[in-house]
C-alpha cells in the first residue's frame, strides 16, 4: 500500500502537467492559467475559513487518543485538508479539494475515515501477550534452520 502511495505522489506531477495541458487546449491557456490561479484563492479562502482551531482540535484529538473526538473532528480534518488541495496548484488536486467541500461527501469520508480509526484502535495491531520463560521458546527466523552443534542459527543454503 504504502508504495502504490509513492508511485501515486510520484506521478502526480506528471498528471497535474497532462491535465492542464488539455484543459488549455479545451479552453484556452490564458483561461487555463487565470482558472488555477483562481483555484488557488479559493483554496487560501478556504483555509483563512478554516483556520488553526480546527486542525488544532483535530490535532489535540488525535494526541490523546480520543476516538469519540477525532471521529468528531474528521469532518474540521477534511475541511482543512480540502483548502490545501484547492491551494496546490493543478485540477486534480482542485478537483478532489472541491470534492471535499461537498458537505455528504465529506461527512462520509469522515465515516470511513472513524472506520479506519476504529478498527485499528479495537484490534486492528498487534496484541501483546505476556507468557513466563518457561512458557515460549525462540525460534530460528525464516529461511534459517537451527544448527544443533552450534546452538545457534546457520544460513539455509537450499
Amino acid at each position: 500500500m504504502v508504495k502504490r502511495i509513492i508511485v501515486g505522489i510520484l506521478l502526480l506531477p506528471v498528471a497535474e502537467v497532462a491535465t492542464f495541458v488539455l484543459v488549455g487546449l479545451l479552453i484556452g491557456f490564458g483561461w487555463a492559467l487565470l482558472l488555477a490561479m483562481a483555484t488557488s484563492v479559493a483554496g487560501f479562502v478556504v483555509l483563512r475559513q478554516a483556520g488553526r482551531g480546527r486542525l488544532a482540535r483535530f490535532r489535540t484529538a488525535v494526541s490523546k487518543n480520543d476516538i469519540a473526538r477525532i471521529e468528531a473532528n474528521t469532518s474540521d480534518f477534511l475541511m482543512v485538508l480540502a483548502g490545501i488541495l484547492l491551494f496546490l496548484p493543478g485540477f486534480l488536486t482542485d478537483l478532489a479539494g472541491a470534492l471535499l467541500l461537498v458537505g455528504p461527501l465529506r461527512r462520509r469520508c469522515a465515516a470511513a475515515f472513524g472506520g479506519v480509526v476504529t478498527a485499528a484502535q479495537r484490534g486492528g495491531g498487534r496484541e501483546v501477550i505476556d507468557l513466563k520463560p518457561d512458557e515460549w521458546q525462540q525460534m530460528p527466523e525464516r529461511g534459517q534452520e537451527r544448527d544443533p552443534e552450534r546452538g545457534g542459527d546457520k544460513p539455509d543454503r537450499r
